[in-house]
């Protein structure tokens, strides 16, 4: 196994934590946006959610996940979106 391998390989763990800090933080923020009275920071925490997620993905597409962690990702990833359409107003609930 060449350094460059094994250098990959031990970044993967490194990726998936990152992954899913910020998918975590995307929720965080979603959050405060749906519980905020301030339609600036409502705007402003919508736009961070949104950018948490977006480096979410960018991680995501060169990642090599197991199917536990794939599992673990997506699951948080339906959550973001279940509360992102509640932030919007857009709740059957």
């Amino acid at each position: 196994m060449d350094s460059r391998t094994q250098f990959e390989e031990q970044q993967d763990p490194l990726k998936v934590e990152l992954i899913q800090a910020n998918l975590e933080t995307a929720v965080d923020f979603a959050k405060l946006a749906l519980y905020s009275d301030d339609e600036r920071e409502v705007v402003r925490y919508r736009q961070k959610a949104y950018d948490a997620y977006e480096e979410a993905l960018h991680s995501l597409r060169t990642a090599a996940l197991t199917h536990v962690e794939w599992e673990t990702i997506k699951t948080k990833m339906e959550h973001l979106g279940s509360v992102l359409v509640v932030s919007n107003g857009t709740s059957e609930a």
